[in-house]
């Protein structure tokens, strides 16, 4: 087991300043993941780096050769000093499972392998001193019964916010390893909207059509900057959760900028860019409530990162098992993201009120058309959730938001 390499996928997400170079590292394959996957998803996108980079990181840790020699270089990996103590893979996994008064995020992560192939003692022991997760054995030809169980198991990790993950048409007779991950969130602004305040707004979509939804509104004081990249002028916005752990960026184009082209404007230096040059000011904000929900096999956007030999029957798994006949069938991951009043997640609506003066400040920050969003782990800059709304889809949010207004 290389337990160097594991160290350095995890280490990234721990929150020390050592980290940070590695932080890096992960958001460089945050944005060449989020490229592949918005060039074959033209509306609505949400995923997490994060959460894939842990799995990924699972097969790592069994696999070996070319497989392995890929997978390092799709994650950026580079090695640490060998003499970095292990512990802080397990404080890791315990520090974001913990239910703060601030957040909660839960991770959902497991392997499923066809039933009769044999796993390695030393393997299932690994996989869970580092991941905390075990590999699980099931019965893809039971593809009803199979998608039931795991969408079960990933309901109750993330307390009911995650359902019917799979329907069973996903499994068939050649599924062999299937990575599951989903990831639920749930934190409160550090300073929250008031729902008093909230009013329809039209939202120009991508196709220059319009829908009416709700439109959050307040006067913050938060970090903020004007950015013009080529002629192509563009907003940044941070709103921080409360206790500072978390922020949510928001890259606003100007309205005759197309969402692809500002997508372009999304690389590693340019988002460090961005958090190094925003100056915290006044902002009129008005952003949409919006609620994010998507399941993505991975598959695809990793061969165009060329991450393909794990997809490839006789591919080098034997640090899972000594078959050749384990190979990775799918990589999928759903995550539920949602921004209203109070933070991502509804909850009981408490603190001080900051007064709205609409149009009474120069910086105005209108969310009325097609934006992205970075979440980030502020102590690193690691990259937890990136997306982007197209349409804010009013017809998922619950009756009682829209009867409200």
């Amino acid at each position: 087991m290389d337990k160097i390499l594991l160290w350095s996928i995890l280490l990234a997400f721990a929150g020390s300043q050592d980290s940070r170079p590695l932080a890096q590292e992960n958001t460089e394959f945050a944005v060449g993941l989020y490229q592949a996957v918005s060039l074959s998803h033209k509306n609505n996108v949400v995923f997490s780096p994060l959460g894939i980079t842990l799995i990924l990181g699972m097969i790592q840790l069994g696999a070996k050769g070319k497989a392995q020699q890929q997978l390092r270089e799709t994650l950026r990996l580079q090695e640490t000093s060998a003499g970095e103590e292990l512990s802080v893979l397990k404080s890791f996994f315990s520090a974001i499972s913990e239910k703060k008064q601030e957040f909660t995020f839960n991770l959902a992560s497991a392997l499923y392998l066809q039933e009769g192939f044999a796993v390695k003692e030393q393997y299932l022991h690994d996989n869970e001193e580092f991941f905390q997760s075990a590999i699980k054995l099931v019965d893809f030809q039971e593809a009803k019964a199979c998608a039931e169980m795991i969408s079960t198991w990933v309901e109750s990790k993330t307390d009911g916010k995650i359902r019917d993950m799979f329907s069973g048409e996903e499994f068939g007779p050649l599924t062999r390893l299937v990575l599951v991950n989903a990831i639920y969130f749930k934190g409160d602004w550090k300073q929250k909207f008031r729902r008093e305040d909230t009013q329809l707004m039209n939202f120009t979509k991508t196709d220059g059509s319009s829908v009416q939804i709700p439109m959050m509104k307040a006067l913050l004081r938060t970090k903020h900057g004007h950015f013009s990249e080529s002629s192509m002028n563009y907003q940044v916005l941070e709103l921080p959760y409360k206790g500072g752990k978390f922020s949510l960026i928001v890259i606003l184009p100007a309205e005759d900028m197309d969402i692809e082209v500002a997508e372009k404007l999304v690389t590693a230096p340019q988002i460090r860019n961005w958090v190094s040059k925003m100056q915290e000011e006044e902002v009129e904000i008005s952003l949409p409530r919006f609620k994010v929900e998507q399941k993505l096999d991975f598959k695809k956007a990793l061969y165009s990162l060329n991450l393909t030999e794990i997809f490839r029957h006789g591919c080098d798994l034997s640090g899972i098992t000594d078959s050749s006949d384990v190979y990775v069938s799918q990589v999928t991951q759903k995550v539920s993201f949602e921004i209203n009043e109070d933070g991502s997640e509804a909850a009981t609506l408490t603190g001080m009120h900051v007064p709205v003066i609409m149009s009474l400040v120069q910086n105005q920050f209108v969310a009325n058309h097609p934006f992205l969003f970075i979440m980030k782990d502020n102590p690193t800059e690691s990259i937890l959730f990136m997306g982007r709304v197209t349409d804010p889809d009013t017809q998922k949010m619950k009756g009682r938001d829209l009867d409200s207004l």
